[in-house]
């Protein structure tokens, strides 16, 4: 499978700095997309320590042997060694993160959400924190895969909220697991099975604040994949006013040519 990846961040209209953060590896398999929250900069002292934490904790360990005990503060079977690995860099970087901010006093309830992925052996491992999302775009139709770890979304699970409710809520702005602000992190794990023509879309909250996903769906595929995508999506993104910084990353997932394999 071959796979390409393309990223964007911008500052928006009504931010000064971009809180935002963006990592994807050299062969695209490993895409991080944060967003930071905190007054004087903190916001972007939390994303980028989470996003450098759980990136050197990935790369360090994804070559290790499958099953170390030290290594894991829980490991589900059900889900691939990768997957696991992914969660725990993420309660790694929710600890370093917690430290930090018990470091200045302008650190202090600074934090970020995550959403994040690695693509390997025709299955992409997916986690996220807080209400950075991912989706599936597959056969002209677009699944978010992420949770939002929301209020609004908790009252939905417990049948207090139905989601027409939810739309109108301003529980639906009120995060309930962000990383580095508390010492206990929900972390929402899912891992599918992916397929030629397959594309993923992580993104900050900038974008989904001011497009539904049917919208996003209509932009994606009007366009050839490609970084033109990602400009597409902000433009519009400005042009309703940005209220946020907005992070994009899109992968498309293409079927391996003869050719490729033979060389």
């Amino acid at each position: 499978m071959i796979v390409e990846t393309w990223g964007k961040t911008d500052v928006g209209k009504h931010r000064i700095t971009n809180e935002d953060c963006l990592y994807v590896d050299s062969e695209g398999r490993l895409i991080l997309v944060l967003d930071g929250m905190g007054g004087h900069r903190a916001g972007e002292v939390a994303s980028r320590l989470a996003m450098d934490t759980i990136r050197e904790f990935y790369d360090r360990h994804v070559g290790d042997p499958p099953l170390d005990p030290d290594l894991f503060e829980n490991y589900d079977e059900s889900f691939t060694y990768r997957a696991n690995l992914l969660r725990q860099a993420a309660y790694r970087a929710n600890r370093i993160v917690v430290e930090k901010s018990l470091e200045r006093d302008e650190y202090v309830g600074m934090g970020s959400t995550l959403t994040g992925v690695a693509i390997h052996d025709f299955t992409a491992s997916m986690i996220n924190v807080g209400d950075s999302r991912m989706y599936l775009i597959r056969n002209g139709t677009i699944e978010q895969i992420s949770k939002d770890h929301t209020l609004a979304e908790d009252q939905i699970e417990r049948g207090i909220m139905s989601r027409e409710e939810a739309r109108d809520s301003q529980l639906k702005h009120i995060l309930s697991s962000v990383i580095g602000v508390d010492s206990r992190v929900r972390v929402h794990m899912d891992e599918l099975t992916i397929f030629p023509g397959d594309m993923f879309l992580l993104c900050t909250d900038g974008l989904t604040a001011v497009m539904e996903d049917r919208e996003i769906l209509e932009e994606v595929l009007k366009y050839k994949p490609g970084p033109e995508v990602l400009d597409r999506l902000i433009e519009i993104v400005n042009d309703r006013g940005s209220p946020d910084n907005t992070t994009l990353a899109l992968s498309v997932m293409t079927e391996e040519s003869e050719e490729s394999k033979e060389t």
